[in-house]
């Protein structure tokens, strides 16, 4: 009875190739909470039941998403058997591109997956974050598109599409060389002319495409990570919406989307985001909303300095250097100017406690030795290497090092060391 009811009150939208009814809210799975270094599947498994309970029927993993070998697959296969719900649902996963250099990479990857997800087919098959027309040429060599065919006749692949992080031109290239069903891109009132964008959408929906879109809340930035300006803009507003029904419901009205992904790390997020596309086909934005939206947007456009998603596509840093982090921890010197600690930001505090190993988390960017790896693997097409020297430069780490001595007896004092723990779950 609670599904039977969750699929009335849940919007659908239709597949433009085949009419397949997905909900307009779909369950993305890259940042499942872990236990013991491990992904927690019962915790999960609670989220995705109440989920499709609730009418969501879409759910997106990535091969290279939890460990980096499948670990995400093999906890959502485990779930949705657990549950018995694999026929009212559709599983989307990817060929992870950078793990593959020939046609039997692909095979073996594919069948893994299968294996994984404990089943016989993929609904939803993407290759994974194509930044450039050259990543579909080089697949293409490898034998791509005669190894989609095949999974297509076999009944393997319902579906084959592709996630785009790269420049609008290279989309277009991209989208001529196969017969796609869909595509996964990088959406929210932030960055409507960020990658490929919004004329991007607009194409693949003109080619009869699918549009599922991929962080609508920007890592968090647009739900709890809002900056005091921006929280301030919407409640002096007066409109009752708060600022993850605004993101959401933004990209909603946006003609010709398909699915909005959205990673619910607890159930109250899950909660929270049907209820809004639950409400969504009767309250729809106002002229004032879309006004607060702008004023929000002109704020972000201010002050984030580095566009970084915390997707940790970049992840691992051969040096062990926890790039988001250290990503994270400079843009919040910008977005919550008004926190002091010890009349300093605590930025610089933790970023300091870090280098000089008081926290167990190897933050320093100065350990970077410019290999480039990251650069190439970055969705934003950061330079990263040359970020993190100056966020190192920003923080003063060399001369931390060189007042290592001293700063380390002060941060080993139980004042610090107090201070330390209250500012780490927030920083």
């Amino acid at each position: 009875i609670r599904r039977w009811l969750g699929v009335l009150l849940m919007e659908y939208r239709k597949m433009p190739n085949n009419g397949a009814e997905v909900s307009m809210l779909g369950f993305g799975l890259m940042r499942l909470e872990d236990k013991n270094d491990m992904i927690d599947v019962e915790f999960a498994k609670d989220l995705v039941e109440y989920a499709v309970e609730h009418g969501i029927n879409y759910f997106d993993t990535a091969y290279g998403y939890g460990d980096g070998s499948g670990s995400s697959e093999k906890a959502l296969g485990e779930i949705i058997d657990k549950i018995g719900c694999r026929d009212s649902v559709y599983l989307s996963t990817k060929l992870y591109r950078e793990s593959v250099a020939s046609r039997d990479d692909m095979e073996k990857m594919f069948s893994e997956e299968l294996n994984n997800f404990k089943t016989d087919h993929i609904d939803y098959y993407y290759i994974h974050n194509v930044i450039s027309y050259q990543n579909i040429l080089d697949l293409k060599d490898m034998g791509l598109f005669e190894f989609l065919d095949e999974k297509r006749m076999k009944g393997q692949i319902n579906n084959v599409g592709f996630s785009f992080h790269g420049p609008y031109k290279d989309f277009e290239k991209v989208i001529d060389e196969y017969d796609w069903d869909m595509t996964l891109l990088q959406y929210n009132y932030l960055d409507v002319n960020a990658q490929a964008g919004i004329r991007a959408i607009e194409l693949a929906s003109s080619r009869n495409m699918g549009v599922f879109i991929m962080e609508p809340l920007k890592g968090g930035i647009l739900a709890d990570l809002m900056p005091k300006q921006a929280h301030d803009i919407i409640t002096q507003s007066g409109i009752q919406r708060d600022n993850v029904d605004l993101a959401l419901s933004w990209i909603f009205n946006t003609p010709g989307i398909t699915c909005v992904l959205s990673g619910m790390k607890e159930l109250d997020m899950v909660k929270q985001n049907i209820q809004i596309v639950e409400n969504y086909g009767n309250n729809p934005l106002t002229d004032a909303e879309l006004e607060v939206i702008e004023e929000v947007k002109g704020l972000f456009d201010e002050i984030i300095k580095i566009p970084c998603t915390n997707c940790d596509y970049c992840a691992p840093c051969p040096q062990g250097v926890e790039i988001s982090a250290i990503f994270q921890l400079y843009n919040n010197k910008y977005i919550f100017p008004d926190k002091r600690c010890l009349g300093v930001h605590p930025s610089y505090i933790i970023y300091a406690a870090i280098v000089l190993g008081i926290m167990d988390s190897p933050f320093d960017g100065s350990l970077c030795n410019e290999c480039g790896l990251c650069k190439r693997k970055c969705p934003q097409q950061l330079d990263i290497p040359k970020l993190l020297k100056q966020i190192d430069d920003s923080f003063y780490g060399k001369q931390i090092k060189e007042l290592s001595p001293i700063l380390t007896e002060i941060f080993k004092s139980k004042e610090m060391t107090d201070i330390l723990e209250s500012l780490e779950p927030i920083f």
